[in-house]
């Protein structure tokens, strides 16, 4: 049996054998092969179109080979499908051909214009491969990207995304009793940002731009209208971005509403900074640090909740083979008005330090699955003095809230996913008022453009 060719794509077309696979077992085995090979051939002699018809016939023959989807993912490389190009390689993680899909990953994300996913894919192989020759080749390719990077390009940004779930112990705001009653419900996200005004380059190795964002949500619970949720939030920032950093200074203002009444607007100055590389120029370590100062007006009836909330949050990103991980702490700091009347004190002020940590593997053709831990501590300076079930509670109050979350998104295009996740959520009080367990699960689909 001749041993099919593989094409490497770098510049020049390098030729690469790969091992010969074992023979066929069965005759629609071997019909599948013959369809392969003869594709093969037909690629090699110039047919595009041609190859791409047999190549897809012998997948939809059923078969299954490091050779049809390493083939597949050239062809469709050749021919500007890119995204049917990155599905054919990812197809090939986790097999002995691994480094080599990782070379080409890099090499279609660099078609695609995503520098930062191809420096991802380049250094996974640079770092991990076996091969002397990949190893050089994902090298040059990462000398190439420092000697030409440019700030990253500014876009539009949109995302619509539609759910439906179920939610365990309502409550208005994760800081208030629980109500101990559960509903179903339907989630609508509607986000989007990007450039407005660009002010141009700045000695060519910056842009910046007036950024505009703005996003809407609603959680429509089917029978506890009590708890119906909408947010809306607009913003308007200069963005400063260079060749690995970003700068942005911003103004937001963003609205609360809870069933059906009006409850808080609130008017924020933003500070962002964001790192690349900032830990390893290889694996593409993240940095983000976010600064907030947020002035709350509140609606009729809620005018306690009056005055300033300050927050401070840093994250790392990190990435290597066919895993992410994050992390952030976040500090938040808030001076209300309070809540007093009737002989009964609650302080709508706390301090909170809270930590979170994510982990993924995007490794398994079209899912990503991802899980995350979270904690939040939260004291209250003020003594409470109030009543709840069990008779008259005070005292200070201290929260510790945990958090636990599994996420699974499967891609149907590049740009279409369904999203699925359960969470828990388990705070301890130190009133017992306060004490919670609360469960939500989510199934929907997102479209991102």
């Amino acid at each position: 049996m001749s041993r099919l060719l593989f094409l490497l794509l770098t510049g020049p077309l390098l030729m690469v054998a790969l091992p010969s696979l074992a023979a066929p077992g069965d005759t629609a085995d071997t019909d599948a092969w013959q369809l392969l090979q003869e594709g093969v051939g037909a690629f090699e002699r110039g047919e595009l179109a041609q190859a791409r018809r047999l190549l897809e016939q012998a997948r939809e023959s059923g078969l299954e080979s490091s050779a049809l989807y390493y083939n597949l993912g050239v062809l469709y490389y050749r021919v500007g499908d890119y995204r049917r190009s990155r599905q054919a390689f990812r197809q090939l993680l986790g097999t002995e051909h691994e480094d080599l899909a990782g070379y080409n990953l890099g090499l279609v994300a660099l078609a695609e214009g995503d520098e930062k996913m191809a420096r991802v894919w380049f250094g996974q192989v640079f770092d991990t491969a076996g091969q002397e020759k990949l190893r050089r080749l994902a090298g040059r390719q990462l000398q190439i990207l420092n000697q030409t990077q440019s700030p990253a390009p500014a876009y539009w940004l949109g995302l619509v995304a539609l759910s439906g779930g179920y939610e365990s112990n309502l409550a208005l705001r994760p800081d208030s009793a629980a109500s101990d009653l559960s509903d179903g419900f339907t989630d609508v996200l509607l986000a989007g940002r990007g450039p407005v005004l660009p002010l141009g380059a700045t000695g060519g190795s910056s842009a910046e731009a007036v950024q505009l964002s703005a996003s809407v949500f609603r959680r429509h619970y089917h029978t506890e209208r009590d708890f119906i949720t909408d947010a809306a939030q607009l913003g308007v920032s200069w963005v400063s971005r260079g060749v690995a950093e970003r700068y942005e200074i911003g103004v937001e203002q963003r609205f609360f509403r809870e069933g059906g009444d009006s409850r808080e607007l609130h008017t924020a100055l933003v500070l962002k900074y964001q790192q690349d590389s900032c830990a390893d120029d290889y694996l593409g370590g993240r940095c983000q640090l976010a600064l907030e100062a947020s002035y709350v007006r509140p609606f009729d009836g809620f005018e306690p909740y009056e005055g300033m909330r300050y927050e401070a949050v840093a994250s790392y990103h990190h990435r290597w083979a066919r895993w992410q991980a994050a992390g952030s702490l976040g500090l938040e700091f808030n001076r209300r008005e309070d809540l007093a009347g009737d002989g009964q004190f609650a302080s709508l002020s706390p301090r909170r330090q809270e930590l979170g940590l994510e982990l993924s593997y995007l490794g398994w053709a079209a899912w990503i699955l991802g899980g995350g831990l979270g904690y939040r501590y939260s004291d209250y300076p003020d003594p409470y003095q109030i009543t709840s079930d069990i008779g008259w509670e005070s005292g200070r109050r201290v929260d510790h809230r945990y958090s636990v979350e599994l996420t699974a998104e499967y891609f149907l295009t590049q740009s279409w996913s369904v999203v699925a996740a359960a969470s828990h959520h388990s705070n301890d009080s130190s009133l017992h008022q306060y004490d919670y367990d609360n469960e939500v699960y989510r199934l929907g689909i997102d479209y991102l453009f």
